[in-house]
């Protein structure tokens, strides 16, 4: 008969992937936690895509053609095949012209690159070998982020330049625990503040402002969980009161 006490069994969380956010320093890192960013400016073609085809202005314009179309068109059942067909020329060519207007975010897509990240600091969250978080974390002026040799920083803000998590990971808090993680770098950088830089990753519109009001709110709801992750984690002299706090 054995006396070996039986192992205890593993626990479930064990098993699971750790979930680390840190500075990339390796190139591996670097590259994944840049194409995520590259890929969050490509994913907005696909909601400026969406805001096109079910604007309720568009919507309106298209089924007026419609309308007209179907009322000079029918003449009798016979005619119904032409009415479809050009409907449905009509639809691909709407279709068209909406890939068309919203190209240009693909082309923004491709200027994140090494040059575009320059100095800057990208953090990432990596749940266990995949990075499904970046944040890119540079200064608002280049200068004050150096020491000079036998004299003191100068003080300035800290800026965010991209800030994005991967789909199926959203609403998990792992975009707030990069915040969380650039304010405390911002702290120890001896920042007055931390702010998203007005020209950052997302802030590109390629359409009319009539359509980028739902960009517009999500971006204002990101300026405010920074803003509400800076007063409560934060340790700057300055707080979203200070008459200078948006000021660069």
């Amino acid at each position: 008969m054995s006396t070996e006490a039986p192992q205890a069994a593993q626990a479930p969380s064990d098993e699971l992937p750790q979930l680390t956010t840190f500075t990339a320093e390796t190139e591996e890192d670097r590259i994944d936690g840049l194409r995520l960013v590259a890929d969050s400016v490509a994913q907005q073609r696909q909601v400026a895509s969406k805001i096109l085809i079910f604007h309720p202005i568009n919507l309106a314009a298209f089924f007026v053609v419609i309308a007209i179309l179907v009322q000079r068109l029918y003449a009798d059942t016979d005619s119904l095949y032409t009415i479809a067909t050009t409907i449905g020329g009509l639809t691909m060519a709407f279709l068209v012209a909406v890939r068309w207007a919203t190209a240009r975010y693909l082309t923004l897509a491709e200027d994140i690159n090494w040059e575009w990240l320059g100095e800057d600091r990208l953090i990432v969250v990596k749940w266990g070998e995949e990075v499904i978080g970046a944040l890119v974390l540079g200064w608002a002026d280049s200068d004050a982020a150096k020491k000079p040799r036998g004299g003191r920083r100068r003080r300035g803000k800290a800026v965010v330049r991209a800030w994005t998590v991967r789909l199926k990971y959203r609403g998990k808090g792992v975009g707030e625990g990069l915040l969380e993680e650039a304010v405390k770098i911002a702290g120890e950088r001896g920042a007055d503040g931390i702010l998203f830089e007005r020209d950052h990753a997302n802030s590109q519109r390629v359409l009319p402002s009539i359509y980028n009001g739902f960009m517009n709110e999500r971006e204002a709801k990101a300026e405010k969980k920074l803003e509400k992750v800076a007063d409560e984690k934060g340790n700057f002299r300055q707080r979203r009161s200070s008459p200078t706090w948006g000021s660069r």
